[in-house]
């Protein structure tokens, strides 16, 4: 039994107060839900008002505002939301800490140390390189489409403030210093790894919204 545009539209008001607006989840939700309560009227021979109530109850738990410490607890969304980004998220997770302990600690085997870098070729390549990611953040951060969700789009807002803080406070860290050690280079690595992790994260909300053809 095919559910009518003015049910669909039901469904969809009630996905609208559930917050969820991820296109990449919400479309898919709808699928299901439309699919669940079609069965269910086929199968129970009950009304649509009815199989939507019985629906609502067995999705409802998804839809409860959660957080997360992978993303900071002024970030909630629908648990569903949040358990899909976790997924996607802890993997770029693990990479971020290694790209900063492992040289921390190879460098700090071999007692790394640079006095005076600015008198170094290599240290500009470093500086120009911090820049240079920078750089793309901002490009990321502007021209990323706010307009429309994503779950990639949730873990890039969440993501904003803290990488542009730190990388804006360690390129002035890096005009000012007067000594290279083994924890500069690493935040370098760190960095330059969590530019390439946003990025990644901003391709994909650009590419879900293609997908849906929406924005």
């Amino acid at each position: 039994m095919e559910l009518t545009k003015e049910q669909i539209q039901k469904i969809n008001l009630y996905l609208d107060s559930k917050n969820l607006y991820e296109v990449d989840i919400r479309l898919e939700v709808l699928d299901h839900i439309t699919t669940a309560i079609e069965t269910k009227m086929e199968v129970e021979n009950v009304d649509f008002h009815y199989a939507f109530a019985e629906t609502r109850q067995q999705w409802n738990p998804n839809f409860k505002e959660t957080t997360s410490m992978f993303f900071g607890l002024g970030f909630s969304a629908p648990k569903m939301v949040v358990k899909k980004a976790k997924s996607i998220f802890w993997k770029h997770y693990i990479l971020l800490l290694t790209s900063y302990f492992i040289p921390f600690l190879l460098l700090t085997h071999f007692n790394f140390k640079v006095e005076n870098p600015a008198e170094y070729s290599f240290f500009l390549v470093l500086k120009v390189t911090v820049g240079f990611a920078l750089l793309a953040f901002f490009y990321m951060l502007f021209f990323r489409n706010n307009k429309v969700k994503t779950t990639y789009g949730f873990i890039l807002k969440s993501q904003s403030l803290g990488v542009l803080t730190g990388l804006l406070v360690f390129v002035l860290i890096m005009n000012r210093a007067n000594e290279l050690n083994e924890m500069d280079l690493s935040m370098v690595c760190f960095y330059l790894m969590i530019t390439a992790s946003y990025f990644t994260f901003f391709r994909k909300h650009q590419k879900a919204i293609q997908k849906y053809k929406v924005g």
